[in-house]
């Protein structure tokens, strides 16, 4: 009777989750056919790209994922009501597909950290933990506590990664460099000028006319791993903006020592030791595509953007009224940066 009992109810439990992810599905064809909207003439090409990350996802988990990142990037954007309806939709359902598990708990934290259901997902992985060995099923303490130092591992790894991306992709916009930087759009002025750390600001007396230079220095700790265990790194990025006597912006600079293989370990997660060639050459691509990636969807993705370099110059593009660089460093006594700046700029 017992394992009748049982039996019955795997099946009860799996009949529900399929019943539940038919709903879902079914909204998301109902999303995708009739709701799929053009894009408006006054959205932005970053916004539009994220937007689209919602409809072209292969899978469920990055739909919902897109959805997150598009409502907390544009909780007022043109398509946020669209977002919003099958975000409040779809997150209950997949938190309530993964909150019977320590193992669902984890990837419910890595889709969605700040998801409506973290806090009530840490808490339970609390509560399991707290049981001791063969809690939920035989996933122990061990392995609990070895999914949350991989977690924690991952997050530092993505923070890191996202706060170079977040600088690239904060700059890359005509209209920062059209205007003093008191004047500038909420999603500039306040990371720049509000957000720790504070900007250091100085007058370069040398310059010709008057000039600011201000600047950001971040200390972004992370862990990669190396042979059987890990091993801590630090990625310092140094962002630098000088300013015409009326406070436009006139250069930025994201630039740091090994900034590329610092960003290539972050989202691979490999350690790659000083003087390793294969690793900086991936380094130095990784930094390449990323930028690539951002001009294409802020600005275009035209070839014709693409201009001639040469050493140290591994990047140039230039279009739409901001022009990049990307200027990997010759030797360990220089840093690897990106310059973006408005095409009339020397």
């Amino acid at each position: 009777m017992q394992l009748l009992s049982a039996g019955g109810e795997a099946v009860t439990q799996a009949q529900r989750a399929f019943a539940r992810w038919i709903v879902l599905a079914a909204a998301l064809v109902a999303l995708a056919s009739g709701c799929a909207a053009l894009r408006p003439v006054t959205t932005s090409a970053g916004e539009y790209s994220a937007f689209r990350k919602t409809h072209v996802s292969p899978t469920l988990e990055g739909r919902i994922v897109a959805s997150a990142r598009y409502l907390a990037q544009y909780p007022d954007g043109a398509f946020a009501t669209e977002v919003r309806a099958f975000y409040a939709m779809a997150e209950p359902l997949y938190f309530e597909e993964h909150r019977d598990t320590a193992a669902g708990l984890h990837v419910y934290l890595a889709a969605l950290p700040r998801g409506p259901h973290a806090a009530e997902a840490r808490q339970k992985l609390e509560r399991i933990a707290e049981k001791g060995p063969s809690a939920e099923g035989g996933f122990d303490r061990t392995v609990v506590g070895t999914n949350d130092r991989l977690a924690r591992i991952a997050g530092l790894r993505g923070a890191a990664r996202e706060q170079i991306t977040s600088s690239l992709r904060a700059w890359i916009d005509p209209d920062a460099f059209a205007r003093p930087l008191s004047e500038a759009k909420a999603d500039l002025l306040v990371p720049w000028s509000l957000s720790l750390p504070w900007p250091r600001c100085s007058w370069n007396d040398e310059a010709r006319g008057e000039e600011m230079r201000c600047a950001k220095l971040f200390e972004l700790p992370y862990e990669v791993t190396k042979g059987e265990g890990t091993e801590e790194r630090q990625a310092t990025v140094e962002v630098v903006v000088v300013e015409d006597a009326r406070g436009r912006p006139r250069r930025v600079t994201i630039g740091g020592p090994d900034l590329f293989v610092r960003l290539e370990e972050t989202v691979s997660g490999r350690a790659i030791d000083h003087g390793d060639p294969s690793g900086r050459a991936a380094g130095v691509s990784r930094a390449t595509e990323l930028v690539r990636r951002e001009f294409s969807a802020r600005i275009s993705d035209d070839p014709a953007c693409r201009k001639r370099t040469r050493a140290p110059r591994v990047l140039e593009l230039a279009c739409g009224g901001v022009r990049v660089v990307v200027e990997a460093a010759l030797d360990s006594t220089e840093d690897d940066r990106i310059v973006i700046a408005p095409m009339a700029s020397d």
